[in-house]
């Protein structure tokens, strides 16, 4: 089987079930086809992985081996007696799960806060004026530069450069899809 491109579409997240690991649902596409169903329970543990029609737990392990040589490895630092210590792992088909899972809770959080609050970082951190509707942008952004010449205004700046600042920005994102 030839792999050009996988997706991760038709997600629902659970929020209440996610303990452990993220409680959801979702469908991997391969190459545009549907593949793969995918879930979690939410305590902990790998994610489920079923092949949809002629999708059989051989052609899973193929699109898992085409993660793995795509994305290659991924590491993270840790602290452990009093150390720093690196942990290297393959970024198989569940990390991409994930991976998209959280982007796309990240997408759909920071598209809510916009329509209700202008975001915008100063000096590293993140800050919010509250939005009442669309028409004030003009007002608002003539307001804004004067009384912030050196911040971003994430309202103001293209949806993906938005979410890149908001992430860096928002170092409790991390933590809030636990609360989710």
């Amino acid at each position: 089987m030839q792999i050009n491109k996988i997706e991760l579409k038709n997600i629902s997240h659970y929020a209440r079930g996610s303990e452990e690991t993220p409680c959801y649902n979702a469908t991997v596409y391969v190459n545009g086809k549907k593949a793969i169903e995918v879930g979690n329970d939410g305590h902990g543990g790998c994610d489920r992985q079923y092949g949809i029609g002629e999708y059989n737990y051989k052609d899973i392990e193929e699109v898992n081996k085409w993660c793995i040589k795509t994305f290659d490895q991924q590491s993270f630092t840790y602290q452990s007696d009093g150390k720093e210590e690196v942990c290297t792992y393959d970024f198989d088909l569940e990390q991409f799960c994930h991976d998209e899972l959280y982007k796309w809770l990240d997408t759909k959080l920071l598209k809510k806060d916009m329509s209700k609050k202008y975001l915008f970082v100063e000096n590293k951190e993140l800050f919010a004026y509250p939005r009442k509707n669309k028409d004030e942008d003009v007002t608002f952004k003539t307001f804004f530069y004067k009384k912030h010449p050196s911040a971003k205004c994430l309202n103001f700046m293209s949806f993906d450069d938005a979410l890149t600042l908001y992430k860096e920005c928002a170092w409790w994102l991390k933590y809030q899809h636990q609360l989710f």
